[in-house]
């Protein structure tokens, strides 16, 4: 198996692994004490040694608060035991208020309940896009952290500023 430390999510399995078993139309839920975090389903998934998921046309569902709070989109996810979770090609996370991330590859950082891309971005909100390098986000993708290369214009609503 690729390195899976505790503080890395899983990746992809060595050339030449054979999986241990495959799962069509697989579902998964990721729960903390009961409340649901994720639900992940997936055309095909095949389970490796290592504890290793390796799951195709991927769509994950992030709860916060029992709530429904977007829905990410990838050609692959790669999850272990720990229900740490990593998506990888053509990753698009749209939340249920409209805004839309897109990256190649992200990650759900369990411990601090953060989706995270390491790489370069692109968020659309309200038509107006926010582009960078390195991002932590909640899943709602509203509190936006940027690590550097930001680019963006920033919309103030008439609305919040009259409260």
């Amino acid at each position: 198996m690729a390195a899976c430390s505790r503080n890395q999510p899983p990746g992809p399995a060595h050339d030449g692994d054979q999986p241990q078993q495959i799962t069509h139309g697989f579902t998964t839920t990721e729960s903390d004490s009961g409340i649901v975090r994720y639900v992940l389903r997936a055309k095909v998934a095949r389970f490796y040694s290592g504890d290793v998921t390796r799951a195709d046309d991927v769509e994950v569902e992030f709860y916060e608060r029992g709530q429904k709070v977007s829905l990410l989109r990838s050609k692959q996810g790669f999850v272990d035991g720990d229900g740490r979770l990593r998506a990888v090609g053509n990753v698009v996370v749209t939340s249920t208020e409209g805004a839309v991330l897109t990256t190649e590859e992200l990650y759900w950082d369990r411990s601090k309940g953060k989706i995270r891309a390491d790489g370069a971005f692109k968020i659309v909100e309200k038509g107006e896009p926010l582009t960078g390098t390195g991002l932590t986000t909640d899943p709602d993708l509203t509190l936006i952290e940027v690590d550097h290369d930001v680019q963006g214009t920033t919309v103030i609503d008439k609305s919040e500023e009259k409260r």
